[in-house]
Protein backbone atom coordinates (compact mmCIF):
# COMPACT_ATOMS: atom_id res chain seq x y z
CA UNK A 1 0.00 0.00 0.00
CA UNK A 2 2.79 2.42 0.91
CA UNK A 3 4.60 1.74 -2.38
CA UNK A 4 1.41 2.23 -4.39
CA UNK A 5 0.75 5.52 -2.63
CA UNK A 6 4.31 6.69 -3.29
CA UNK A 7 4.01 5.75 -6.99
CA UNK A 8 0.74 7.63 -7.24
CA UNK A 9 2.33 10.70 -5.67
CA UNK A 10 5.21 10.55 -8.17
CA UNK A 11 2.80 10.40 -11.11
CA UNK A 12 0.80 13.31 -9.72
CA UNK A 13 3.99 15.32 -9.23
CA UNK A 14 5.04 14.57 -12.81
CA UNK A 15 1.66 15.63 -14.11
CA UNK A 16 1.73 18.87 -12.11
CA UNK A 17 5.25 19.64 -13.26
CA UNK A 18 4.83 18.88 -16.95
CA UNK A 19 1.21 18.80 -17.91
CA UNK A 20 -0.86 19.91 -14.95
CA UNK A 21 -4.01 18.15 -13.83
CA UNK A 22 -6.47 19.56 -16.32
CA UNK A 23 -9.88 18.02 -15.69
CA UNK A 24 -11.78 17.67 -18.99
CA UNK A 25 -14.58 20.19 -19.46
CA UNK A 26 -18.01 18.70 -18.79
CA UNK A 27 -19.24 20.60 -21.85
CA UNK A 28 -17.12 18.36 -24.07
CA UNK A 29 -16.67 15.27 -21.89
CA UNK A 30 -19.89 15.02 -19.82
CA UNK A 31 -20.28 12.60 -16.95
CA UNK A 32 -22.61 9.78 -17.96
CA UNK A 33 -24.07 6.74 -16.22
CA UNK A 34 -23.24 3.48 -18.01
CA UNK A 35 -21.82 5.04 -21.20
CA UNK A 36 -21.39 2.74 -24.23
CA UNK A 37 -18.05 0.95 -24.36
CA UNK A 38 -17.46 1.97 -27.97
CA UNK A 39 -18.66 4.77 -30.22
CA UNK A 40 -18.94 4.58 -33.99
CA UNK A 41 -17.42 7.82 -35.26
CA UNK A 42 -16.12 8.48 -38.79
CA UNK A 43 -16.33 4.75 -39.50
CA UNK A 44 -13.98 4.03 -36.59
CA UNK A 45 -14.79 2.04 -33.45
CA UNK A 46 -13.68 4.52 -30.79
CA UNK A 47 -13.03 3.24 -27.27
CA UNK A 48 -15.17 5.21 -24.83
CA UNK A 49 -12.98 4.91 -21.75
CA UNK A 50 -10.95 6.94 -19.26
CA UNK A 51 -7.23 7.66 -19.11
CA UNK A 52 -6.61 5.43 -16.05
CA UNK A 53 -8.63 2.56 -17.56
CA UNK A 54 -6.73 2.81 -20.85
CA UNK A 55 -3.37 2.75 -19.03
CA UNK A 56 -4.42 -0.32 -17.04
CA UNK A 57 -5.64 -2.14 -20.13
CA UNK A 58 -2.44 -1.54 -22.11
CA UNK A 59 -0.20 -2.63 -19.23
CA UNK A 60 -2.37 -5.71 -18.64
CA UNK A 61 -2.19 -6.64 -22.33
CA UNK A 62 1.58 -6.18 -22.32
CA UNK A 63 1.97 -8.37 -19.24
CA UNK A 64 -0.08 -11.15 -20.79
CA UNK A 65 1.61 -10.78 -24.21
CA UNK A 66 -1.70 -9.86 -25.84
CA UNK A 67 -1.07 -8.05 -29.10
CA UNK A 68 -2.65 -4.60 -29.38
CA UNK A 69 -1.95 -1.94 -32.00
CA UNK A 70 -3.18 1.42 -30.73
CA UNK A 71 -4.09 4.62 -32.58
CA UNK A 72 -4.77 7.94 -30.86
CA UNK A 73 -7.29 9.49 -33.25
CA UNK A 74 -7.58 13.26 -33.33
CA UNK A 75 -8.98 15.69 -35.89
CA UNK A 76 -5.76 15.54 -37.94
CA UNK A 77 -5.90 11.73 -38.05
CA UNK A 78 -9.54 11.83 -39.20
CA UNK A 79 -8.81 14.41 -41.91
CA UNK A 80 -5.78 12.48 -43.14
CA UNK A 81 -7.70 9.21 -43.17
CA UNK A 82 -10.58 10.79 -45.09
CA UNK A 83 -8.21 11.78 -47.91
CA UNK A 84 -6.15 8.57 -47.88
CA UNK A 85 -8.06 5.29 -48.15
CA UNK A 86 -4.99 3.21 -47.34
CA UNK A 87 -4.37 5.16 -44.14
CA UNK A 88 -8.07 4.92 -43.24
CA UNK A 89 -7.72 1.13 -43.45
CA UNK A 90 -4.64 1.23 -41.19
CA UNK A 91 -6.51 3.21 -38.53
CA UNK A 92 -9.72 1.19 -38.82
CA UNK A 93 -7.81 -2.07 -38.40
CA UNK A 94 -6.17 -0.99 -35.13
CA UNK A 95 -7.05 -3.04 -32.06
CA UNK A 96 -7.75 0.07 -30.00
CA UNK A 97 -8.64 3.57 -31.19
CA UNK A 98 -8.71 6.23 -28.50
CA UNK A 99 -10.29 9.66 -28.99
CA UNK A 100 -7.59 12.31 -28.59
CA UNK A 101 -8.47 15.95 -28.10
CA UNK A 102 -11.34 18.40 -28.03
CA UNK A 103 -12.07 18.02 -31.74
CA UNK A 104 -13.07 14.40 -31.28
CA UNK A 105 -15.09 15.29 -28.18
CA UNK A 106 -16.94 18.00 -30.10
CA UNK A 107 -17.61 15.67 -33.02
CA UNK A 108 -18.96 13.02 -30.65
CA UNK A 109 -21.34 15.55 -29.11
CA UNK A 110 -22.45 16.73 -32.55
CA UNK A 111 -23.44 13.20 -33.54
CA UNK A 112 -25.13 12.61 -30.19
CA UNK A 113 -22.77 10.10 -28.56
CA UNK A 114 -20.55 12.04 -26.11
CA UNK A 115 -17.18 10.67 -25.06
CA UNK A 116 -16.19 9.96 -21.47
CA UNK A 117 -12.64 11.32 -21.41
CA UNK A 118 -9.85 12.90 -23.42
CA UNK A 119 -7.64 9.84 -23.90
CA UNK A 120 -4.54 11.41 -25.42
CA UNK A 121 -1.05 9.93 -25.37
CA UNK A 122 0.62 12.79 -23.53
CA UNK A 123 -1.65 12.63 -20.49
CA UNK A 124 -1.67 8.84 -20.65
CA UNK A 125 2.12 8.42 -20.62
CA UNK A 126 2.89 8.91 -16.89
CA UNK A 127 -0.08 6.75 -15.94
CA UNK A 128 1.13 4.06 -18.34
CA UNK A 129 4.62 4.21 -16.82
CA UNK A 130 3.21 3.56 -13.36
CA UNK A 131 0.99 0.74 -14.59
CA UNK A 132 3.90 -0.79 -16.51
CA UNK A 133 6.04 -0.91 -13.39
CA UNK A 134 3.20 -2.49 -11.41
CA UNK A 135 2.67 -5.08 -14.17
CA UNK A 136 6.37 -5.88 -14.46
CA UNK A 137 6.67 -4.71 -18.07
CA UNK A 138 8.64 -1.94 -19.75
CA UNK A 139 8.34 0.61 -22.55
CA UNK A 140 10.58 1.48 -25.51
CA UNK A 141 10.46 5.05 -26.83
CA UNK A 142 11.12 5.44 -30.57
CA UNK A 143 10.96 8.75 -32.40
CA UNK A 144 11.79 12.43 -32.34
CA UNK A 145 15.05 14.12 -33.15
CA UNK A 146 18.29 12.62 -31.78
CA UNK A 147 18.32 12.96 -28.00
CA UNK A 148 14.62 13.80 -27.59
CA UNK A 149 13.38 10.32 -26.63
CA UNK A 150 16.35 9.88 -24.30
CA UNK A 151 15.58 13.19 -22.59
CA UNK A 152 11.92 12.22 -22.22
CA UNK A 153 13.09 9.01 -20.54
CA UNK A 154 15.38 11.03 -18.27
CA UNK A 155 12.42 13.17 -17.22
CA UNK A 156 10.42 10.07 -16.35
CA UNK A 157 13.40 8.73 -14.41
CA UNK A 158 13.73 11.97 -12.45
CA UNK A 159 10.24 11.38 -11.09
CA UNK A 160 11.06 7.87 -9.92
CA UNK A 161 9.43 6.03 -12.81
CA UNK A 162 12.58 5.16 -14.74
CA UNK A 163 12.02 1.42 -14.26
CA UNK A 164 9.26 1.71 -16.84
CA UNK A 165 11.67 2.57 -19.67
CA UNK A 166 13.49 -0.26 -21.46
CA UNK A 167 15.27 1.88 -24.05
CA UNK A 168 15.07 4.77 -26.50
CA UNK A 169 16.02 5.59 -30.08
CA UNK A 170 15.50 8.65 -32.25
CA UNK A 171 13.31 8.53 -35.33
CA UNK A 172 15.83 9.90 -37.81
CA UNK A 173 16.85 6.71 -39.53
CA UNK A 174 16.27 5.68 -43.14
CA UNK A 175 13.22 3.48 -43.40
CA UNK A 176 13.65 0.22 -45.31
CA UNK A 177 17.43 0.13 -44.84
CA UNK A 178 19.86 -1.81 -42.64
CA UNK A 179 19.61 1.12 -40.19
CA UNK A 180 15.95 0.26 -39.68
CA UNK A 181 16.88 -3.38 -39.13
CA UNK A 182 19.27 -2.24 -36.39
CA UNK A 183 16.50 -0.24 -34.72
CA UNK A 184 14.12 -3.19 -34.80
CA UNK A 185 16.84 -5.40 -33.32
CA UNK A 186 17.45 -2.87 -30.54
CA UNK A 187 13.75 -2.82 -29.67
CA UNK A 188 13.64 -6.60 -29.44
CA UNK A 189 16.88 -6.76 -27.42
CA UNK A 190 15.51 -4.27 -24.89
CA UNK A 191 12.87 -6.73 -23.71
CA UNK A 192 10.17 -4.06 -23.90
CA UNK A 193 6.54 -5.17 -23.99
CA UNK A 194 5.22 -1.74 -25.03
CA UNK A 195 6.51 0.34 -27.95
CA UNK A 196 5.61 4.01 -28.31
CA UNK A 197 6.44 5.50 -31.72
CA UNK A 198 6.56 9.23 -32.37
CA UNK A 199 6.95 9.68 -36.13
CA UNK A 200 3.88 11.85 -36.67
CA UNK A 201 0.74 11.15 -38.68
CA UNK A 202 0.37 9.12 -40.85
CA UNK A 203 3.89 7.63 -40.84
CA UNK A 204 3.86 6.25 -37.29
CA UNK A 205 0.69 4.23 -37.74
CA UNK A 206 1.69 3.02 -41.19
CA UNK A 207 5.11 1.97 -39.90
CA UNK A 208 3.62 0.03 -37.00
CA UNK A 209 1.07 -1.71 -39.23
CA UNK A 210 3.79 -2.64 -41.71
CA UNK A 211 6.05 -4.11 -39.03
CA UNK A 212 3.32 -5.67 -36.87
CA UNK A 213 4.25 -9.19 -37.92
CA UNK A 214 7.96 -8.65 -37.41
CA UNK A 215 7.87 -6.97 -34.01
CA UNK A 216 7.58 -9.24 -30.99
CA UNK A 217 6.51 -6.34 -28.76
CA UNK A 218 2.85 -7.07 -27.99
CA UNK A 219 1.56 -3.52 -27.41
CA UNK A 220 2.44 -0.77 -29.90
CA UNK A 221 1.11 2.77 -30.30
CA UNK A 222 1.78 5.91 -32.33
CA UNK A 223 2.11 8.91 -30.02
CA UNK A 224 2.97 11.89 -32.22
CA UNK A 225 4.95 14.62 -30.44
CA UNK A 226 4.69 13.12 -26.94
CA UNK A 227 8.47 12.87 -26.48
CA UNK A 228 8.93 16.56 -27.32
CA UNK A 229 6.67 17.54 -24.43
CA UNK A 230 8.42 15.34 -21.89
CA UNK A 231 11.85 16.35 -23.15
CA UNK A 232 10.96 20.01 -22.67
CA UNK A 233 11.46 20.78 -26.38
CA UNK A 234 7.83 21.91 -26.75
CA UNK A 235 5.73 23.54 -24.04
CA UNK A 236 2.21 22.33 -23.41
CA UNK A 237 -0.56 24.88 -23.13
CA UNK A 238 -1.61 26.29 -19.75
CA UNK A 239 -3.95 24.11 -17.73
CA UNK A 240 -6.98 26.35 -18.29
CA UNK A 241 -6.68 26.04 -22.08
CA UNK A 242 -6.58 22.25 -21.87
CA UNK A 243 -9.53 22.19 -19.50
CA UNK A 244 -11.77 24.01 -21.99
CA UNK A 245 -10.44 22.09 -24.98
CA UNK A 246 -8.40 24.89 -26.55
CA UNK A 247 -4.89 23.42 -26.48
CA UNK A 248 -4.79 23.63 -30.27
CA UNK A 249 -4.82 27.46 -30.02
CA UNK A 250 -1.65 27.33 -27.93
CA UNK A 251 0.03 25.00 -30.42
CA UNK A 252 -0.95 27.34 -33.25
CA UNK A 253 0.46 30.35 -31.40
CA UNK A 254 3.73 28.54 -30.65
CA UNK A 255 4.25 27.18 -34.19
CA UNK A 256 2.11 29.29 -36.54
CA UNK A 257 3.83 28.34 -39.79
CA UNK A 258 3.83 24.60 -39.17
CA UNK A 259 0.40 24.37 -37.56
CA UNK A 260 -1.64 26.97 -39.50
CA UNK A 261 -2.93 24.64 -42.18
CA UNK A 262 -3.62 21.80 -39.74
CA UNK A 263 -5.62 23.92 -37.33
CA UNK A 264 -7.11 26.85 -39.26
CA UNK A 265 -8.05 24.89 -42.37
CA UNK A 266 -8.09 21.41 -40.86
CA UNK A 267 -10.39 22.26 -37.96
CA UNK A 268 -12.98 23.85 -40.25
CA UNK A 269 -12.90 20.82 -42.54
CA UNK A 270 -13.15 18.50 -39.56
CA UNK A 271 -16.25 20.23 -38.17
CA UNK A 272 -17.87 20.04 -41.61
CA UNK A 273 -17.16 16.31 -41.61
CA UNK A 274 -18.66 15.99 -38.14
CA UNK A 275 -21.84 17.65 -39.35
CA UNK A 276 -21.92 15.30 -42.34
CA UNK A 277 -21.42 12.39 -39.94
CA UNK A 278 -24.47 13.52 -37.94
CA UNK A 279 -26.57 13.69 -41.10
CA UNK A 280 -25.37 10.24 -42.15
CA UNK A 281 -26.31 8.73 -38.81
CA UNK A 282 -29.75 10.37 -38.81
CA UNK A 283 -30.47 9.06 -42.29
CA UNK A 284 -29.36 5.61 -41.17
CA UNK A 285 -31.66 5.71 -38.14
CA UNK A 286 -34.61 6.84 -40.27
CA UNK A 287 -34.34 3.83 -42.58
Amino acid sequence: MARAAADAERVEALQRSLIGAAAPSSLLWPKRVNPPRQIDLFDFDIENTTLPAAARELAFAAHHRRRLRVVFANAHVVNTAHDDAAYHAVVASADRIYADGSGMALAARIVGTPLTDNVNGTDLFPLLCREAIDAGVSIFLLGGKPGIAAQAAATIDAFGLGAAIAGTHHGYFAKGTPAEDDVLAAIEASGASILLVGFGVPLQDQWLARHAGRLQVPVVAGVGGLFDFFAGAVDRSPKVMRTIGCEWMWRLAMEPRRMARRYLVGNAVFIARAMAERRRKRVGMAR
